[in-house]
């Protein structure tokens, strides 16, 4: 590992975190502001790689922005999981997904994601959050062969003050990749590599129902009617041929099929409405998506109404905090995942996690046809595609890890980030261990090898025998 130059810069703790309860325990583990792995991100994979890094004796500081943990499954009411198996219906991801869901299930309360990630981590001794925080910017130094980052200035979101937090390591979990970014990492934007613009794939804000007669959902999934979906005790989807007939009152509103989910109170989650031509970069587009959904949802409650069984008393609940950002950055890693690679089943030498969901491409623009290519092939997600290029002490886990626009419509759902942060979490403690940096790992196969062993005996799936590439055609829910 390089040597560590750090700037000294004077700090105060006193408003460092929203919770103070939280911000005692942190201190008195160790000095949250000078960790072995700073992990950037309350997402699932930054939990992961949180957990993951302090099973293995590091002492963490994981930054929130918010005041829980869950990142979209919490904030976005993304109570539902897409799950990775083969066509048996077997998990290929297993480590530290497999706990989650265990505790979780298929379905969810947002409320009981966030629960479970708060005990993940308030188990580990050697994990302390710091809620309520966002990165501000990054000290990198420049080295003959790339940079590396001394410091990550976070900004309390109450109080605006300032704390400088010094790491050897950092794992940025961030959807964004907003610390790879920072750190002068290069990058695409939407769908930039396939050289037509930089656009970016519709954003969704999701809301609930109540009123719902759940029954009724269930028995009344009519596959002829509909076409392909299904509806359990927890879930339905499909209904893609009924949604021919719906026609948006928003010029920039697409709705091609539903997804429902049923929660412990008997309220209904809906993944329906698509908002193309937004940014998800800029706030205020974002909040734009917000507003235009709150015009568009009561339209499409009235069509659901009058066209399906269990919805004739339906009314809008509450809409997500935060807008489900499907894509914005694809950072410039060692290796990049392609849609080759997904539709081949491509499983790597380096690979640190097995994945299977279609490649599934929302519109960027209302014209755009459906892109779901519901055909399953077991791929691999290969190492170097989580370690930027020309950055020695950063490593990625999220939808913003080195990809194409095509092959992360498959990669950006949350069982695969989930894997990438337990990768990540693994990856620092190793490279800490042996006095490493991340592209000194991804470059020597002995050392990847390693690291693959390790994930693999904490549970993890990474490789192995030749599984079942395809899978019949299926659900398309985010």
């Amino acid at each position: 590992m390089k040597a560590r130059h750090l700037i000294a810069l004077a700090t105060s703790l006193a408003t460092a975190v929203l919770s103070v309860s939280t911000a005692a325990a942190a201190q008195s583990r160790f000095d949250s502001t000078r960790p072995d792995v700073l992990v950037v991100g309350g997402t699932p994979a930054g939990v992961a790689a949180a957990v993951a890094a302090a099973r293995r004796h590091q002492r963490v500081t994981l930054v929130v922005a918010g005041e829980d943990l869950g990142g979209i499954l919490t904030d976005g009411l993304m109570n539902q999981w897409d799950l990775n198996v083969t066509s048996a219906g077997t998990p290929v991801q297993r480590g530290l997904f497999a706990e989650i869901y265990g505790k979780l299930g298929d379905a969810f309360a947002p409320a009981a994601a966030s629960d479970v990630f708060a005990d993940m981590v308030a188990n580990e001794a050697n994990v302390a959050v710091r809620y309520g925080e966002v990165a501000a910017g990054v000290a990198p130094s420049e080295w003959p062969d790339g940079r590396h980052i001394d410091t990550v200035m976070v900004k309390n979101v109450s109080s605006n003050t300032m704390v400088v937090i010094r790491s050897p390591l950092v794992v940025d979990a961030t959807d964004s990749g907003n610390i790879a970014a920072m750190a002068g990492a290069r990058y695409d934007l939407g769908r930039q590599d396939t050289g037509i613009d930089e656009r970016m794939q519709a954003v969704t804000e999701m809301f609930t129902l109540e009123g719902v007669r759940w029954d009724d959902v269930v028995s009344g999934y009519d596959a002829a009617k509909f076409g392909p979906g299904g509806a359990t005790n927890r879930t339905a989807w499909g209904y893609a041929k009924l949604m021919r007939d719906y026609k948006p009152v928003l010029q920039n509103a697409v709705v091609r099929d539903l997804n429902f989910g049923r929660m412990a109170d008997g309220s209904v989650s809906v993944n329906a409405i698509d908002i193309v031509g937004i940014d998800g970069l800029d706030p205020q587009q974002v909040e734009q998506a917000k507003r235009n959904t709150t015009v568009e949802a009561p339209h499409l409650v009235e069509f659901l109404r009058s066209h399906l069984a269990g919805f004739a008393d339906a009314r809008v609940g509450r809409f997500a905090s935060s807008v489900y950002v499907r894509e914005t950055r694809h950072i410039d890693g060692l290796e990049r995942l392609t849609s080759s690679d997904v539709w081949n089943g491509k499983i790597p030498s380096d690979s640190v996690g097995l994945a299977s969901y279609p490649i599934d491409v929302h519109p960027v623009d209302v014209s755009d046809q459906p892109a779901f290519a519901s055909t399953r092939h077991v791929y691999g997600i290969p190492f170097g595609a989580l370690v930027p290029q020309g950055i020695d002490n950063v490593i990625l886990a999220g939808p913003a890890i080195s990809a194409t626009h095509e092959a992360a419509g498959s990669a950006r759902i949350i069982p695969t980030t989930i894997e990438e942060g337990e990768a990540a979490g693994a990856a620092a403690a190793y490279a800490n261990d042996h006095h490493l940096d991340f592209p000194q790992i991804a470059m020597n196969h002995e050392r990847v090898a390693a690291l693959r062993r390790d994930l693999a005996a904490k549970g993890a799936l990474v490789g192995g025998p030749v599984l079942t590439a395809t899978h019949p055609p299926e659900r398309r829910k985010k």
